[in-house]
């Protein structure tokens, strides 16, 4: 399971334009849940916005209220993944090896040079 900040991410939903909103829980935290706004990019996500609740019933209110007035206002659909899925995807964009052997950019000649 996710988690940012620690608390455990309990639920997102992603739109189409790589935003979103997550609903997290940390039960030994002094406000125990929290709804964040997040921004994924290439299966990373940065979390940002927090709104902090003491009552659980107020962080789903909330989760629900931000989710839907975002769509409203921007015009995006939701991208229908399971959380579960939408980690996988995130882990393997972060685990795909790397090519390491790239070629050098040729060396720029400097104005200098050329006039010796």
């Amino acid at each position: 399971m996710e988690k940012n900040a620690g608390y455990e991410i309990r639920e997102s939903v992603l739109f189409d334009n790589g935003r979103g909103f997550a609903l997290g829980e940390n039960s030994r935290a002094p406000a125990p849940f929290v709804t964040w706004q997040f921004a994924e990019e290439n299966g990373h996500r940065d979390y940002f916005w927090g709104h902090y609740h003491t009552e659980e019933a107020a962080a789903v209110k909330d989760f629900a209220a931000r989710s839907a007035d975002y769509q409203r206002r921007y015009g995006v659909q939701e991208v229908k993944r399971p959380i579960a899925e939408q980690m996988k995807a995130a882990k393997e964009q972060t685990e795909k090896p790397v090519d390491k052997v790239r070629e050098m950019p040729p060396k720029a000649k400097s104005r200098e040079r050329e006039e010796r």
